[in-house]
């Protein structure tokens, strides 16, 4: 796994990523780019699209890929693409999976988990985490887990205490002041100080073609979760001490906009079936479950016949790494590899992200 250790503006923070592993933003590229099936005039318009976008709302975004794109010496063009492909076309064609579990209290206070699951398992070239330390006026600093070359955030915690972990929803139907996902995700960490301040910020926003389930807990010990697929939010607060989800939407304002549309992702057939094993092994598990930060260990590296939690090639997805953040405690480990394999890593984030 590769380490950043990023801080300045917007432009100087991805010129940094982009020279310090321009290999790896090129290895990424070649794995997740535009395919052949894509056309020139596809790309042109995907991209017009984008960035008209982030111009509208986010446009320090475009800042970084663009120094992204000089630091690695690639075309901002294609960092585009590399980040928002499925923004390009009528609706998500990636598969979206991964796990998440939260703990209302644990013995390091709130706790959530999240295995991360990809379609490529030999991710070590690109795989990434990032100590992001902005500019004073361009948010908060965080630390996180995503992919070189992109600004993708699998989960991570920022300096004022809340942390956030990400699963995936298939959607489709972009609004006409929708922004891309990942404006989003990793802006609740940069932009937000607590889970309430998150929620309301996400409100504002609409999303295109694919969505996310978040589950966000903060140094107060709030604990809730938000679905967000184009066209409906919709939250909910924890109703015991925990919350699981996995990639099919538990709130319906969300769900039928969305399970109509996980199978429909070309190459990758059950991925709702995959969902709903893991989804179920999680509810027979973590009710019963210590609350400890090595029972969430425990859960994340799950090797279950039915349902892994770690997966190795079921329905084509990889677990390639996973995350424990304890908010209370401003503290996130990661196990940078297979998790039934690798230890988990601590890091600290405290005001500043200056550890």
């Amino acid at each position: 796994m590769i380490h950043l250790d990023s801080t300045g503006t917007a432009y100087e923070i991805g010129r940094q990523h982009g020279r310090d592993c321009a290999s790896a933003v090129r290895a990424a590229y070649r794995a997740w780019g535009p395919e052949e099936a894509f056309d020139q005039r596809e790309i042109s318009d995907g991209f017009q699209k984008v960035a008209a976008s982030l111009d509208r709302a986010f446009p320090a975004l475009l800042d970084e890929m663009q120094g992204i794109a000089d630091g690695a010496g690639l075309m901002v063009e294609e960092i585009v693409a590399l980040n928002c492909l499925d923004e390009y076309r009528s609706r998500g064609t990636q598969p979206r999976q991964c796990s998440s579990i939260a703990f209302q209290a644990s013995d390091r206070g709130v706790l959530l988990g999240k295995t991360a699951d990809w379609t490529i398992s030999d991710v070590e070239a690109f795989a990434l985490s990032q100590r992001y330390r902005p500019a004073p006026d361009e948010g908060n600093a965080f630390y996180h887990y995503g992919c070189a070359g992109t600004l993708w955030c699998e989960g991570g915690l920022n300096e004022c205490g809340l942390g956030m972990v990400l699963n995936g929803l298939a959607g489709r139907g972009a609004g006409g002041a929708s922004v891309p996902t990942m404006a989003l995700t990793r802006g609740v960490l940069q932009h937000c100080r607590d889970v309430q301040d998150a929620l309301g910020w996400l409100r504002q926003h609409d999303v295109m073609n694919w969505g996310f389930n978040l589950t966000l807990a903060d140094s107060s010990g709030e604990l809730a979760f938000v679905e967000v697929v184009p066209g409906s939010q919709c939250s909910r607060r924890a109703d015991g001490d925990y919350l699981i989800h996995t990639n099919h939407c538990l709130l319906d304002s969300a769900s039928g906009r969305h399970d109509a549309d996980i199978d429909l992702v070309p190459g990758y057939p059950n991925l709702i079936e995959n969902s709903r094993l893991r989804f179920d092994n999680l509810l027979d598990k973590v009710p019963r479950a210590p609350r400890s930060l090595r029972s969430m260990q425990s859960l994340l590296q799950d090797r279950s016949p039915s349902g892994a939690i770690s997966q190795n090639g079921e329905q084509g997805m990889h677990t390639v790494y996973a995350m424990i953040v304890a908010p209370e405690r401003r503290e996130i480990w990661g196990a940078e590899g297979f998790p039934p394999d690798v230890p988990f890593v601590s890091h600290t984030v405290q005001r500043g992200n200056e550890r």
